[in-house]
């Protein structure tokens, strides 16, 4: 049986979440505006009255697809799927859809999604892939000045593009600087891929904390990789078939470093007794995992949320410039870092 449409209105909302009606139009509009307990009330109350912004009514005024593509390198990736909880959460809010292109790292396939906005089929594009499209019909870059774009998580060089995402340099900092505290002075780091702005912002926090907690940095301490478990198994053979193998490893995300703990213990290592590991992200199963990982915490929800809704506001207005937006990440300590069985030197206080 067909679902009946709502015929609730944004006052309708506001009078079930107890807010105003301008605080309702700026939550949807713009969720950094409202803090995220009237923003979780709003959301709360739109979804229980079915609630969403009449698309067609404002298609016919604006001339809009009502639809918004989403790039990104590979759906399977864990990362991504809060991301895109978030982004879809606030683009119904928005009255506008999503569409999901899984790029692989395909440049032409990129293209044809770009060619949407080309067309007038799309009205703005988020970019989660790192890199800026080319236009299928002519091969050029995507104008970001032409068409509304936002980036999540990296930043894109050479592109004036707005980004939603964390400081990641300050956070592989923070995670060295947990390890150190600790009392861990080998301390090794594998990393993402090459070409990856992440991979570098993340390993040159880890070149400062090391340095700024006087750890042993050696020519097989920074270790080159990929954002998977394989990748951070062949990594960490590495690293123990080495003649002084580390104490704690620092890994680009949490793939990596749970592919680290698994060739630990094929080696009969444990975990952290005679290995920690800090990994990066906090994806779904970093908790559940044995041991519990810890790993920073990045805000992904959010970061979806505000991606969508700047991109809302460039779709409305396009000569409207975006600044990046940082947002606050956090350092979850579980299970799988301790300090060493015998410290090299005494253990440093935590920054």
């Amino acid at each position: 049986m067909p679902t009946r449409r709502s015929t609730a209105t944004m006052k309708d909302v506001a009078l079930k979440a107890r807010v105003s009606l301008a605080t309702v139009s700026r939550a949807f509009a713009a969720p950094g505006s409202v803090s995220e307990t009237l923003t979780q009330r709003i959301v709360a109350a739109a979804r229980d009255l079915n609630y969403t912004l009449n698309v067609n009514a404002r298609s016919l005024r604006s001339q809009s697809s009502g639809l918004v593509v989403v790039l990104i390198p590979d759906i399977g990736n864990p990362f991504f799927s809060v991301l895109l909880q978030g982004i879809e959460e606030q683009a119904r809010a928005l009255g506008l859809a999503i569409l999901i292109g899984d790029t692989h790292g395909d440049r032409e396939l990129a293209a044809t999604y770009a060619r949407l906005l080309d067309t007038r089929r799309a009205d703005g594009m988020i970019l989660l892939n790192g890199t800026v499209p080319n236009r299928a019909h002519d091969g050029a870059r995507l104008s970001p000045q032409r068409y509304p774009v936002v980036a999540i998580s990296e930043r894109i060089p050479g592109a004036d593009i707005a980004m939603v995402g964390i400081n990641n340099r300050a956070a592989g900092f923070e995670a060295v600087a947990h390890l150190a505290g600790l009392g861990h002075r080998r301390i090794a780091h594998i990393m993402g891929p090459a070409d990856n702005i992440l991979t570098h912002e993340r390993a040159q926090g880890y070149r400062e904390g090391v340095l700024a907690h006087g750890c042993d940095l050696w020519p097989e301490a920074l270790q080159p990789g990929a954002f998977s478990i394989r990748a951070g198994r062949a990594a960490m053979a590495k690293l123990l078939d080495g003649p002084a193998p580390p104490t704690a490893v620092f890994a680009a995300n949490d793939e990596i470093a749970i592919g680290a703990i698994i060739e630990a213990k094929a080696r009969g290592l444990h975990v952290p007794r005679d290995l920690s590991v800090v990994g990066f992200d906090d994806i779904e199963y970093a908790e559940s995992y044995d041991p519990a990982l810890t790993t920073i915490n990045q805000p992904r929800r959010e970061m979806g949320r505000r991606a969508m809704a700047m991109l809302g506001e460039l779709i409305t207005d396009p000569d409207h410039r975006q600044a990046d937006v940082n947002l606050e990440y956090q350092l979850v300590v579980r299970a799988s870092t301790a300090p060493p069985r015998v410290a090299s030197r005494k253990p440093v206080s935590r920054t």
